[in-house]
């Protein structure tokens, strides 16, 4: 019985202890997952300073005042800055600038909401913030509750804006940037660096994120897709100094990333003889399309409707070769143009545009006055050409507004000067394609009636035929029928791409200039008046030799007299 009770006391206690093992075995777990649930906590009190510090260092760059308003003179004041924390407009000297206290964690205490709290920061007399004994920033911060944050919290901050200040543009002015920038600043914020020794911080350089490096070496980034001319399976990189700075650029000064690596030379080196192609072709027809324009309105009897649609197609020409010459030289050769995407080029685009949508339009107002002339015998040419006027003019404003209202309204389709192609460009090109299937269907019709009015008067079949071809080939530069088979694009890097590239480089650009040969330097009615002209001055000039002659003989005859009547008076004198 005795040794009953021992065994039974003996099991109680082990129980007992068992209990209290794991009684102290759940308080650790609770005191790991507390301490853990604090750190997670405080992580993501940083995380959240991080970034809306980093926000307010952009919003601050973006409006900063150069200027107190009320200045005048020389008054000397302290210029705007950013110190980590808030953003301080510029102050006049000897004045106290006052801000309310930036928000720097996320729980519920109401002194978080006060919007009572205020920062101070002096202006001295000379015109610069007020600095501690060690050189640092002297702005009180006493009222404001940031005594949470670390060193480590500081010293991130610290680095990412003194990174940051060598960008030119913010990264908010880019959604596609943006994206990555933001991705990058969270990726950066919430790593802590295990990196010993010398290291470059992580950063963004406005393209891409780089992590932190040791120093002395290389690190590699994938080329950023969105940027125009970059190939994604290549990879850009940054070197990390020795000293633990990295790389500047020699000629800014600035921290530098090489993107070189990104770009396909060979590729680049065509596609700029491609664009010299264009560039010498639309200059070209330009200078031509101006000579026939001015001869144009140069003669006057060269004025009646199908003129005047020759003029307005001529000058829609110009127009549009000169919009494309400006697009080649100052947008397309420019990266950091196309990147900025400023409004000056948004609205280049949405020229080029316009006047490749009015030169579609009075290449269908050509073939319509064609057709109408071959089909209808009786016209009334002036509500044709206020038709027409329509047609060449307004209707390609109005698809030009939809088109450019429509895409602004699209954030993420304003970018890099629109040059990327979108669905949008049905708006343009489905009217462009209506008008060049119906002068298919006009030039076919032109064809027929050709050939049956040539039968009509009884000439030989082939006769017929090549009369009728050489109409035909006269007919498609002048309508632009050549635009339906550029569509027809070979895939990038086949043999057959630079091949097409280089016709329709030289189809597009000349088009002008076949144009402007055909119907003003070759055409028989503008010959014919040049011939006149010719003639006339021929006539003028003749006449006016015959006059000279006249003149001259008559002046002759004239002095010849004169010298007579002084020599018969000598004879008389000696008598």
């Amino acid at each position: 019985m005795v040794k009953y009770i021992q065994w039974r006391e003996i099991l109680i206690l082990l129980q007992f202890l068992n209990v209290f093992y794991i009684i102290q075995a759940s308080q650790i777990n609770i005191e790991k997952f507390e301490n853990n649930h604090i750190r997670h906590e405080n992580h993501k009190v940083r995380q959240k300073v991080l970034l809306n510090q980093l926000k307010m260092y952009w919003k601050c760059r973006r409006n900063a005042i150069n200027l107190p308003s009320d200045v005048e003179g020389d008054d000397a004041f302290c210029p705007s800055t950013f110190d980590g924390w808030i953003c301080w407009n510029a102050t006049r000297a000897r004045v106290q600038a006052t801000a309310q206290c930036p928000s720097t964690d996320d729980d519920d205490d109401d002194d978080d909401d006060d919007d009572t709290r205020i920062a101070l920061k002096n202006c001295l007399p000379s015109g610069k913030w007020e600095k501690n004994q060690n050189g640092e920033d002297a702005t009180n911060y006493e009222a404001c509750n940031i005594k949470h944050l670390s060193p480590e919290t500081k010293r991130r901050l610290y680095e990412l804006i003194t990174n940051f200040a060598s960008l030119d543009e913010s990264p908010y002015d880019d959604p596609k940037i943006l994206n990555v920038y933001e991705k990058c600043v969270e990726n950066l914020v919430t790593r802590t660096s295990t990196i010993p020794g010398t290291y470059c911080p992580g950063t963004f350089d406005g393209w891409s994120c780089w992590n932190d490096t040791p120093a002395g070496e290389v690190t590699y980034a994938i080329c950023p897709k969105f940027i125009p001319g970059f190939l994604p399976d290549r990879f850009a990189f940054k070197v990390c100094n020795v000293d633990g700075t990295w790389f500047r650029h020699p000629e800014t000064n600035k921290t530098w990333s090489n993107y070189t690596t990104c770009i396909d030379h060979e590729d680049l080196m065509f596609r700029q003889k491609i664009n010299n192609l264009y560039i010498a072709g639309y200059s070209i027809s330009l200078i031509a399309l101006i000579v026939s324009l001015a001869v144009f309105f140069y003669f006057r009897s060269l004025r009646c409707i199908r003129i005047t649609i020759h003029k307005n197609l001529f000058f829609s020409f110009i127009m549009n070769n000169i919009m494309w010459i400006i697009w080649y030289t100052e947008v397309v050769q420019h990266v950091d143009i196309v990147v900025g995407n400023s409004p000056g080029c948004q609205i280049l685009h949405l020229l080029v545009h316009y006047f490749l949508l009015c030169n579609y339009f009075w290449m269908f107002c050509e073939g319509l006055h064609l057709h109408t002339l071959m089909i209808f015998t009786f016209v009334e040419e002036k509500m044709m050409l206020k038709i027409f006027f329509l047609i060449g003019w307004a209707l390609p404003l109005l698809l030009i507004t939809i088109y450019g209202c429509v895409r602004m309204s699209i954030p993420k389709l304003t970018v890099y000067c629109w040059i990327e192609e979108t669905n949008l460009q049905w708006i343009i090109s489905g009217p462009v394609c209506l008008s060049m299937m119906l002068n298919v269907i006009f030039l076919i019709n032109i064809v027929r009636v050709l050939i049956t009015k040539l039968r009509a008067i009884n000439s030989p079949e082939t006769h017929q035929t090549k009369k009728a071809v050489r109409a035909t080939l006269i007919l498609l530069p002048l309508l632009g029928l050549h635009y339906l088979v550029t569509p027809f694009r070979p895939q990038p890097g086949t043999s057959g791409e630079a091949v097409y590239e280089i016709v329709a480089a030289i189809v597009t650009s000349f088009q002008g200039l076949c144009v402007a040969s055909l119907f003003c330097f070759f055409n028989g009615e503008v010959l014919a008046v040049w011939r006149k002209k010719w003639m006339r001055n021929k006539l003028n000039r003749g006449k006016d030799q015959r006059i000279s002659y006249a003149a001259t003989t008559l002046s002759n005859s004239g002095k010849s007299s004169i010298s007579n009547v002084f020599q018969k008076l000598k004879t008389s004198q000696k008598i």
